[in-house]
C-alpha cells in the first residue's frame, strides 16, 4: 500500500515558455489532451490521475547530467545504499522566466523514507517531510539547479509526483533504466525500482 499525497496542485506564480513542433509558444499551459485536469469541482483533494503508475528500472549509482538554465528537466538518481537525489532544471537562459516544480516522492507503507535535505536551494525553494514516506520539493528553478535528497529503505520502490506550474508533467522526467537514459516517463505519478539494493 501507499502513503495517501497531498498533492495539491500548487498557484501558479511562473512559468516557462515551450515552442511547439508548429513554433506555437505555451508559456503557462503546458497543455496535453491527456494531462490531468482538476476542473473546479475539487474541495480538499485532486481526483486522482485516470492512469495506474507504471513502474520502471532506475540503474543504480547512475547518473544524470545536464546544463542548468538550458531546458526544463525534473532527473532522478539513486545510489546503492537508499539514497535518492531528485533536481531541477529550467529553460530560463532562452525563455528568461522560472520554472515552478512541485514534486513529491514517496514509498509503500512497508518502507521507510528519511534524511530529507535540499541542496542549492534558494529561499523561494523549499523541501519538507509532508507526511510518513512522503517527501516534498517546491523550487522555482532559473538557471541554477535545485535538489532534494532522501534516503529509503535500500531498494525500496519510490513514486514520484512531479508538477510543473501547477500540471502533471510526464515528459520532463529523466532517468537512467537498464543503460538507456529515459526521456520522459510513460506515467505520472511513476513507480522507481532500483536495478540492486
Amino acid at each position: 500500500m501507499w502513503s495517501f499525497l497531498l498533492a495539491g496542485a500548487p498557484l501558479v506564480l511562473g512559468g516557462c515558455i515551450i515552442v511547439d513542433d508548429d513554433g506555437q509558444h505555451d508559456h503557462h499551459g503546458w497543455h496535453d489532451e491527456d494531462d490531468w485536469d482538476n476542473g473546479d469541482d475539487w474541495d480538499d483533494e485532486p481526483a486522482p490521475p485516470d492512469q495506474d503508475p507504471w513502474r520502471v528500472s532506475i540503474d543504480t549509482d547512475a547518473l544524470v547530467s545536464s546544463e542548468p538554465g538550458e531546458g526544463v528537466g525534473i532527473f532522478v538518481e539513486y545510489a546503492a545504499g537508499g539514497t535518492w537525489t531528485i533536481w531541477t532544471t529550467c529553460d530560463t537562459n532562452t525563455s528568461r522566466v522560472a520554472c515552478s516544480f512541485d514534486l513529491y516522492a514517496s514509498v509503500d507503507t512497508s518502507s521507510e523514507l528519511f534524511d530529507i535535505a535540499g541542496s542549492e536551494l534558494e529561499r523561494t525553494d523549499t523541501t519538507r517531510l509532508v507526511d510518513e514516506g512522503i517527501a516534498y520539493l517546491h523550487a522555482e528553478t532559473g538557471s541554477d539547479v535545485d535538489a532534494m535528497t532522501f534516503t529509503t529503505t535500500e531498494g525500496a520502490i519510490v513514486r514520484l509526483e512531479a508538477y510543473l506550474d501547477g500540471e502533471l508533467q510526464p515528459r520532463f522526467i529523466y532517468w537512467f533504466g537498464d543503460d538507456v537514459l529515459h526521456e520522459g516517463a510513460p506515467s505520472n505519478p511513476i513507480d522507481f525500482e532500483p536495478t540492486s539494493p
